[in-house]
C-alpha cells in the first residue's frame, strides 16, 4: 500500500502534488466518460435496430434471429455501461478527496458536518481548543467513518504510554507517503455520506442480543417454505386454491403467532440494526483494505492482526450486512408483501442476536482496530500536508521531566510568531508578564496544543522539539456557569486542584493563565505560592501568565523559575506587540493607549 513517490519538502511541493493527481485522475475520468458515452451510443443504436426489426416484422414475415442478435448485444452492452459508470463515479470521488485536500492547503477547507462530543470535564481540552468549531480535530480530521473519528477523538484526549506515543509516531511516518491508501479509504462505501457515530456501535454492541429458543428458527424457515410452495401449487394449478387457501391460513396464523410470541424480543433488535446496514458494510471493506496491508512498523502489524482475529472478520461482517440489509428493506413497497410472508424481519432479527451473541466481542476489537488505523492516517495526512513541521523527540520516562522547543509556534493559527520554550531542570517554570493582546495565552495554549501533538504520533509545529512524557493541565479559559452555579473563580479552584492531584502521580506539564485573576493580590500571591510549590515539588514543569507584577517575586533562583515577559518593543506604541518572549518582567504600561483606543481622555 505503499507510494514510490517521495514524500514533498515543502508546501509548494504539497500542492504540486495534490494539482499532479487532479490532473491524472481528470484525464482517466475523461477516458471513462468517452468509452461511457461510445458504449451509450452503441446501446442506442441497438434500440433504433430493435425498433426498426419490430416494425419491419410488423408488414413483412423476417427472421427472427436478427430480433434475438440485438437484444444480446444489449444484454451485453449493459454491464459494460454499468461498470463504466462505476469507474466514473469512482474518479470523481478520488477528484473530491484531492479538491478537499487543496482546500486544506489554503485554508477554505469546510469544518466537518459533525463534530465529536466534549467532554463535560477534562483537564485541557477546552482550554487549548481540541475539539469543537475551529479546533484541532477540525485541522486533523480527514477521517472517513464516525469510528475514524473517535479514534482521533481518543487520541487527542488520552495520551498514551510512551511505548504507544514512539509507535503511534512511527506508524504516522510510515503511512505519511501512502497516498494510494488514503484514497482507498475516501472511497470506502457506496457513497460519501456522513456515517453513524461510534458511540452508536457501542450502544447497539451494549444492548444485551436475547437468546432465542432454537425451534423458532427452524420453525419460521418451515413456515416461510411452506407459505411459498402452497402459493406456487395454487398458482400453477397443481392443486386448487380450493385445497391452498385454508391450508396457507393455518401456515400463515402458525407464524403469525411465533411472530406475536417474539415481538417484544424482535422489535428492539430491528430497530437498533436499520441505522447500521451499510456502516457494517463499510467497517468490512475497511477492514478488507487493512488486512491487505504490508506494514513495516510494530504498532501498523498489530492492528492488522486484530482486524484478523478471529479468522474471517470480512466474511462474518458481511453475513452481518445481509441480515440487516434485510431489515432496512423489509418495509419497503416492492418488498412489503414478500417480507410478510417470509416473516423476514422476524426471521433477520433470530440470525443477528445468534451473529451478536457470538461475535460481539471480535467486532469490538474489529471496531478499535480500524478507529486507531483511521486515527493514524489523518495523522499521516496532516504531516504529509505541513512538511515544515518536525518530528518531536519523544524521550523516555526515566529522562528528567524536559520540555524543549525551538521556533515553537501555534498549528491553528496561520502566521503565528514563533518562540523558544525550555523548560526542564535548569527552568522549571517561566513567569510570563504583560498586558493583554500581548500573547501570553496563546503562547501557553502553543506549548500545550504541540504536546498534544506530540503525544499523538504526529509532528509539530516547531523547528525542533524534545520532550518527555508529561501529564497536560491546563487553566486557560475557565467561565462562568450559570447553569452549574459555578463562578470562574470557583471552577479555577477545582481545575488547580486537579492539576495538582494528577502532579502527584506523574510528571506534569501545568499551562495557567492568570492564576487567581478573582482574588486580591496579597491573596492571590499567598494561594498561587502554595499551588506553585505542590506542583514544583512533584517534579512538574510549565508556565503561568499574569497581569500582576507582585506574582513575578515567585520566580526565584531556589525554584529554577524565570521572569519573561511579553510587550510591545516600541515605547512609543505600547500596543505595538511582536509577541515575543523577552527575558525580565515587563515594565511597561499600556493603560493610556487602551483609553485612547476606547476614545477617552485619560
Amino acid at each position: 500500500m505503499s507510494d514510490p513517490m517521495p514524500a514533498p519538502t515543502t508546501a509548494a511541493e504539497v500542492e504540486a502534488c495534490y494539482r499532479e493527481l487532479i490532473a491524472l485522475h481528470t484525464a482517466t475520468q475523461d477516458s471513462w466518460r468517452a468509452r461511457q458515452s461510445r458504449i451509450l451510443g452503441g446501446i442506442g443504436f441497438v434500440v433504433l435496430v430493435i425498433v426498426a426489426l419490430t416494425v419491419h416484422s410488423v408488414h413483412s414475415a423476417g427472421s427472427p434471429w436478427a430480433l434475438l442478435g440485438a437484444f444480446v448485444a444489449i444484454a451485453a452492452l449493459i454491464p459494460f455501461s454499468l461498470r463504466t459508470q462505476a469507474q466514473v463515479t469512482r474518479q470523481q470521488r478520488i477528484l473530491g478527496h484531492y479538491d478537499r485536500a487543496l482546500s486544506r492547503l489554503d485554508g477554505t477547507a469546510p469544518e466537518p458536518e459533525t463534530l465529536p462530543a466534549r467532554p463535560a470535564t477534562h483537564l485541557y481540552e477546552h482550554d487549548l481548543d481540541l475539539l469543537g468549531p475551529d479546533s484541532l480535530f477540525t485541522l486533523l480530521s480527514t477521517v472517513r467513518t464516525g469510528l475514524g473519528e473517535h479514534g482521533l477523538t481518543q487520541y487527542l484526549l488520552r495520551p498514551a504510554p510512551h511505548t504507544d506515543t514512539v509507535a503511534r509516531q512511527n506508524a504516522v511516518r510510515e503511512l505519511l507517503p501512502q497516498l494510494e491508501t488514503r484514497e482507498r479509504i475516501a472511497l470506502l462505501g457506496a457513497s460519501s455520506f456522513q456515517q453513524i457515530t461510534a458511540t452508536y456501535f457501542e450502544e447497539w454492541l451494549d444492548a444485551p442480543a436475547p437468546a432465542f429458543n432454537r425451534i423458532f428458527r427452524p420453525v419460521l424457515l418451515i413456515t416461510a417454505t411452506l407459505d411459498l410452495v402452497l402459493l406456487l401449487t395454487g398458482l400453477t394449478h397443481l392443486r386448487p386454491w380450493g385445497f391452498v387457501v385454508p391450508n396457507l391460513a393455518i401456515v400463515l396464523g402458525i407464524q403469525a403467532a411465533v411472530c406475536a410470541y417474539l415481538r417484544a424480543e424482535v422489535l428492539p433488535l430491528l430497530q437498533g440494526g436499520a441505522r447500521l446496514q451499510g456502516n457494517i458494510r463499510l467497517l468490512s471493506e475497511g477492514l478488507a483494505l487493512l488486512q491487505a496491508s504490508t506494514p513495516a512498523c510494530p504498532k501498523l502489524a498489530y492492528l492488522k492482526r486484530q482486524a484478523l482475529e478471529p479468522a474471517g472478520a470480512v466474511r462474518l461482517l458481511k453475513q452481518l450486512d445481509g441480515q440487516l440489509t434485510i431489515v432496512e428493506q423489509r418495509t419497503k413497497e416492492y418488498f412489503f408483501i414478500f417480507s410478510l410472508l417470509l416473516a423476514a424481519g422476524t426471521q433477520a432479527a433470530v440470525s443477528i442476536a445468534a451473529w451478536k451473541r457470538a461475535n460481539a466481542q471480535a467486532m469490538r476489537t474489529w471496531i478499535a482496530a480500524w478507529a486507531e488505523f483511521e486515527a493514524l492516517n489523518a495523522l499521516a495526512t496532516y504531516a504529509f500536508e505541513h512538511p515544515q513541521n518536525c518530528w518531536p523527540e519523544l524521550l523516555p520516562p526515566e529522562h528528567p521531566p524536559l520540555y524543549e522547543a525551538k521556533s515553537l509556534g501555534h498549528p491553528l493559527l496561520a502566521g503565528a510568531v514563533p518562540n523558544d520554550v525550555a523548560l526542564g531542570a535548569a527552568t522549571s517554570f517561566y513567569l510570563i508578564s504583560g498586558s493583554n493582546m500581548s500573547g501570553k495565552s496563546t503562547l501557553l495554549r502553543s506549548i500545550g496544543i504541540n504536546a498534544v501533538l506530540a503525544y499523538a504520533g504526529a509532528p509539530v509545529q516547531a523547528r525542533s522539539m524534545r520532550l518527555t512524557p508529561l501529564a497536560l493541565g491546563a487553566s486557560l479559559a475557565l467561565t462562568d456557569s450559570l447553569a452549574e452555579g459555578k463562578s470562574r473563580f470557583k471552577a479555577e479552584v477545582a481545575r488547580l486542584a486537579a492539576i495538582v492531584a494528577i502532579a502527584k502521580e506523574k510528571p506534569v506539564l501545568f499551562l495557567i493563565d492568570e492564576i487567581f485573576s478573582g482574588t486580591n493580590s496579597a491573596d492571590r500571591r499567598t494561594a498561587a505560592a502554595a499551588v506553585l510549590r505542590a506542583l514544583l515539588n512533584h517534579h512538574g514543569i510549565g508556565a503561568l501568565s499574569t497581569h500582576d507584577l507582585a506574582l513575578t517575586e515567585l520566580a526565584m533562583e531556589t525554584n529554577a523559575g524565570r521572569n519573561l515577559h511579553m510587550a510591545s518593543p516600541d515605547p512609543a506604541d505600547p500596543l505595538a506587540f511582536d509577541y515575543l518572549l523577552k527575558p525580565g518582567v515587563n515594565t511597561s504600561s499600556n493603560a493610556l493607549a487602551i483609553v485612547r483606543m476606547m476614545g477617552l481622555e485619560a
